[in-house]
């Protein structure tokens, strides 16, 4: 063999090139698009509420649900006794979504004696409710002691 008979490679085509370059502009383009569809969404930013809305939507639902207890007891819907135990969940329930507070589990006693300032009147309105709740008697009238417990509703801060 001579040196004459020896002929170098064939050199490729720049199109080859420009080929290659586009298929793996295509795969990343394409990976980019796959990564961009599959996150999770931003997070649509919620409005403040003004202060003091939480509350007055509380205190709204929790006169409004008074309101329907005496309604509902003087329909003969409910008997006094279950109704003054409806009174007493409610305004316990409000003091506790309003502060946090476990109202809705303490006993009168452990109202008592909790020491917080704020319990005061819910300590009063059960102590009201509790005769008519548990006594053998009829205890106090519901009117009165829905008048108490709206008024621990309106005055809560």
């Amino acid at each position: 063999m001579s040196a004459d008979d020896f002929y170098p490679p064939m050199p490729y085509s720049p199109l080859w090139l420009a080929i290659g370059i586009v298929i793996i502009a295509a795969i990343g383009g394409w990976a980019l698009v796959i990564w961009a569809q599959t996150r999770p969404p931003r997070p649509v930013p919620v409005p403040a509420e003004p202060p003091g809305w939480r509350l007055e939507r509380l205190r709204a639902g929790a006169l409004a649900r008074v309101d329907e207890i005496v309604r509902l007891a003087q329909d003969d819907e409910l008997t006094a006794r279950r109704a003054h135990q409806e009174l007493s969940v409610a305004v316990r329930q409000f003091v506790e979504e309003a502060s946090g507070l476990a109202a809705p589990t303490m006993t009168l006693t452990e109202l008592y004696r909790s020491g917080e300032p704020a319990l005061r009147p819910v300590t009063d309105v059960v102590l009201r409710l509790y005769p008519a709740e548990f006594g053998p008697g009829a205890g106090a009238s519901l009117l009165e002691a829905a008048r108490v417990a709206r008024g621990v509703v309106a005055r809560w801060t």
